[in-house]
């Protein structure tokens, strides 16, 4: 990179306790890593954030700059009224507030910024205007198809809404010097949707091997008062999103069922910000969010995934996989990584298979421990390091005003 980097992206990264969190903070502390200061805006208008060496500082806008821009109200009003979901307005107010323009130019000219990201598309807008205004070349991340993922996700979003959703992302991939999306299908369906294949780079999300690597494992069980006698499976994700509190529903009232009627003692771990309010079932513990993931997961005896909807690529699996956890999971648990079943993990739809798959994978330690040995090497080349260095390349190809 021949710049500092200025990401433009959402607000709820800290505490990082979830998969677009944590892929966001590892790759710009990833990106500072390689001697460049790594600038992040967000929706807070009254701080930033600077990575250098892979530390965080937090920074203060300028007093004039913290009130400028449209009330959020008014903004929220002008989304709705264009179509756009309610439940997903936060992730487009960029399109309706100038104040990202503003700030975004503020800290590309401060810190001579010349490489951007946009971390989803909405981000992208403002970043077109500071490119425009200062040159450089912009990178938009999708982190999902986001019209895909909306109209699997809301049953009741408009026509209209989808127009909006699907007009406005394709036009901002179409304005970016390249897009990267994290798997193939998705850069199939931005390919079908007429984004120039030229401008679609695969980058799947990364892991923290050295965190895994490094950390000695705590004793799980005897913390939270588990049976040392019994299977011990783990998923993790934030419970505010529906389908990880739909998945662990699934699990309480279909799988962990059959599993008693096998006569095989399980607990289950789940871990996460958000968790609801009624226990789902006696032997599934809700313990909130871990300040180390890499601390807890190594004591799982599988990580089991049970997603029945959902978008993007599941950064969970690629922890299980980092851990040595072996991984069960349903096809939409593992959409997007492109693992072999059987190989990697063990693919399975619906209570009984699931089941039965727990059951055996318990009784067949041999089998589960192949599983993840051929799951750790599938992840030993996807450190966050490793991404960083890929985004660094796009970043070096020419603009287009310097192409002669």
């Amino acid at each position: 990179m021949k710049s500092n980097v200025l990401v433009v992206t959402r607000k709820d990264l800290f505490p990082t306790d979830h998969g677009a969190a944590v892929k966001i903070v590892r790759t710009a502390e990833a990106l500072s890593r390689l001697g460049v200061d790594v600038v992040l805006c967000t929706d807070d208008r009254r701080h930033y954030h600077v990575f250098r060496d892979g530390a965080r500082e937090q920074h203060d806008y300028p007093f004039w700059l913290r009130w400028w821009g449209l009330p959020r109200p008014l903004a929220l009003l002008r989304l709705l009224l264009a179509g756009f979901p309610l439940s997903n307005a936060f992730l487009y107010f960029p399109l309706k507030d100038a104040s990202y323009r503003r700030r975004a130019l503020h800290l590309a000219r401060r810190y001579a910024a010349r490489a951007y990201l946009a971390e989803f598309p909405a981000y992208a807008e403002p970043l077109l205007a500071v490119r425009a205004r200062l040159g450089g070349r912009l990178l938009l991340c999708e982190h999902n198809v986001e019209y895909a993922r909306l109209q699997a996700q809301l049953r009741r979003l408009s026509a209209r809404g989808l127009r909006a959703l699907r007009q406005t992302e394709l036009a901002l991939c179409q304005a970016s010097d390249a897009v990267i999306v994290v798997s193939e299908p998705d850069r199939l369906q931005l390919a079908q949707d007429g984004v120039p294949a030229g401008k679609l780079v695969l980058i799947p999300h990364g892991v923290d091997l050295q965190a895994f690597q490094r950390v000695r494992p705590i004793d799980v069980r005897q913390r939270h008062g588990l049976s040392p006698d019994a299977l011990l499976l783990v998923y993790h994700g934030t419970y505010s999103y529906p389908p990880n509190l739909q998945a662990l529903q699934f699990l309480a009232a279909r799988v962990l069922p059959l599993l008693e009627q096998r006569g095989l003692a399980v607990e289950v771990l789940a871990i996460g910000s958000r968790p609801p309010a009624t226990p789902l079932h006696p032997r599934l513990h809700f313990i909130g969010s871990v300040a180390d993931l890499a601390e807890v997961l190594p004591a799982a005896d599988l990580a089991v995934v049970p997603l029945l909807e959902g978008g993007g690529t599941r950064m969970k699996i690629l922890d299980y996989f980092a851990a040595g956890v072996p991984v069960i999971s349903t096809s939409k648990g593992i959409e997007g990584i492109p693992v072999t079943d059987g190989v990697q993990a063990l693919i399975r739809d619906g209570a009984e298979p699931l089941a039965e798959a727990i059951a055996s994978l318990a009784a067949d330690r041999a089998r589960a421990k192949a599983l993840a040995q051929a799951a750790s090497r599938f992840v030993a080349t996807l450190g966050w390091d490793a991404i960083a260095t890929r985004y660094a390349e796009l970043w070096q190809q020419p603009t287009p005003e310097e192409v002669p």
